[in-house]
């Protein structure tokens, strides 16, 4: 690599892994702790520390991340259970195991469903985004009368096509109703406790999803 060049691996990873290994290093100094009573988290951190940064050498395809964390996760596992509590240590296995399963499906047959294009690359303004969908969505509860896409960014604050693009996402998850007139907020079907009644709906079409996947594909 000539003088002046850039390195292929992110400046953010390499800081990364370098306080990883540094809190390690003064945790096994610091205090009576042996290397072997961190391996468990040494090889969970270790798996996702490699995945970052051979995806910035090799752009690696979608579900790699997941399949690695699982190899982390069981690998923490094992460790756990041969030192510590078995029972513990194989809910880790399986655990990790499930994650596998889902990164290589994924690598394997691509994403259950089209991602909408407002999450799109949503780890690059994920803050941003959710603050989006809250304004709108709050503005639209406090108002009586639908709103425009117009109306909503001048009340917002915001350009209309990022509003757009939000409320296209929130109808499409059932958070928001166009009418004729414009949009308003869907009401919550269980009030307060809706949050919680969608992650319980969520929870088992998460953990089936490499399953689909296959079947879809099959």
């Amino acid at each position: 690599m000539s003088p002046g060049a850039s390195s292929p691996v992110e400046r953010d990873t390499l800081l990364t892994v370098g306080g990883t290994l540094l809190l390690f290093a003064v945790l096994v100094g610091a205090t009576e702790a042996t290397v072997r009573s961190f391996a468990p988290i040494l090889g969970l951190f270790g798996g996702m520390l490699a995945y970052e940064v051979a995806d910035d050498l090799y752009d690696l395809p979608d579900g790699t991340n997941w399949t690695v964390y699982g190899l982390g996760i069981g690998f923490a596992g094992v460790v756990f259970a041969l030192n510590h509590v078995v029972w513990a240590g194989g809910l880790l296995v399986v655990t990790g195991a499930w994650f596998v399963v889902d990164g290589a499906t994924r690598i394997r047959y691509g994403s259950v469903q089209t991602v909408h294009e407002f999450v799109s690359g949503l780890e690059d303004d994920a803050m941003l985004k959710m603050q989006v969908m809250n304004t709108v969505y709050r503005t639209l509860r406090g108002s009586d009368d639908p709103l425009t896409v117009a109306e909503l960014a001048e009340c917002c604050d915001l350009t209309e096509s990022r509003v757009g693009s939000a409320l296209d996402y929130m109808e499409h998850r059932g958070q928001v109703i166009s009418t004729g007139a414009g949009y308003r907020a869907k009401p919550q079907r269980w009030g307060k406790a809706t949050p919680v009644a969608r992650a319980l709906r969520w929870v088992p079409r998460r953990v089936v999803r490499p399953v689909t996947r296959v079947r879809r594909h099959g």
